[in-house]
């Protein structure tokens, strides 16, 4: 089994119904054809870098699965033919995937408490305890060093 990552970029003067129902066909497409849809993750209305079909602006969505090379024409053919879809690009991310090694991984990753502001306030050394040791200057120092650059710069 291979992993694909597919870049779509979709008319943004649709409205919400309308691109939900796309989404949902998208996926799926993708479980239709023997594939599992890993994330799917709309990043929303972005500017374009040049414009297409006379829009300067997209909606971006970003979609990982997993399939084989069949699935990967099926899903090209029906974005192809969709006339919503402005751009779309399929990357394989890699070639021998193994969904039980990323299913391990997520339920390991979501195990991960992060800390709570109360954890976070608590830390034994504060920022602020560290930025007033960089501001000090060292006992040593003494303007002699800069007085004899200028004396050099005189002459």
């Amino acid at each position: 089994m291979r992993k694909y990552e597919t870049f779509i970029i979709s008319d943004p003067d649709l409205p919400d119904e309308i691109n939900t129902a796309l989404d949902g066909k998208i996926q799926s497409i993708v479980t239709s054809n023997q594939g599992e849809v890993l994330t799917y993750a709309p990043w929303g209305k972005r500017k374009l870098a040049y414009p297409i079909r006379k829009r300067t602006r997209g909606l971006y969505v970003l979609m990982e699965y997993t399939g084989g090379p069949q699935l990967v024409a099926e899903l090209e053919r029906n974005l192809r033919i969709d006339e919503r879809i402005l751009k779309f690009i399929t990357v394989l991310l890699e070639e021998h995937f193994d969904p039980e090694r990323e299913r391990e991984r997520r339920v390991a990753q979501a195990a991960v408490v992060p800390f709570t502001e109360e954890e976070e306030s608590v830390s034994p050394i504060s920022v602020e305890a560290e930025e007033e040791e960089e501001e000090k200057m060292p006992e040593n120092f003494e303007d002699r060093d800069l007085k004899h650059e200028d004396e050099q710069q005189e002459d």
